[in-house]
């Protein structure tokens, strides 16, 4: 239960800071985004961050069981899948990421559900 605790604490912070920063900086990150999406390299490196996070989330926590524990597995199951899209097709992404940033309701029904998922893991984490 050690390392499902200790990764609760650590991604329900980090979704609480991006859940909160996506909510109330919605223009400036949808421009940001954009650029991301327009950048090449810097994407392709992203990919590989997100893969490094997945495969280390994977590893370390792959616990499948009815409680709590299984959103840290499917979070890393998630940054997975998301850097092997970005690594191996790109352009599938790109499309499915542009359609979401010029989106406001599913901007921000994700920054809402990322800061609710930060608070529950945290939750989980410190109490």
């Amino acid at each position: 239960m050690g390392i499902s605790i200790f990764l609760a604490q650590v991604l329900g912070l980090y979704l609480l800071i991006v859940g909160f920063g996506l909510a109330v900086n919605g223009r400036r990150i949808r421009v940001l985004m954009n650029k991301l999406i327009d950048n090449s390299p810097l994407l392709f490196v992203s990919g590989f961050i997100a893969l490094i996070v997945g495969i280390l989330l994977v590893v370390s926590h792959n616990i499948w069981v009815m409680d709590w524990r299984v959103i840290i597995t499917l979070v890393g199951w998630a940054a997975l899948i998301k850097g092997t899209m970005l690594v191996v097709f790109p352009e599938a992404l790109i499309n499915v990421s542009q359609k979401w940033v010029q989106c406001n309701f599913a901007y921000y029904s994700t920054a809402i559900f990322v800061f609710l998922l930060g608070g529950f893991l945290s939750y989980h984490g410190y109490m």
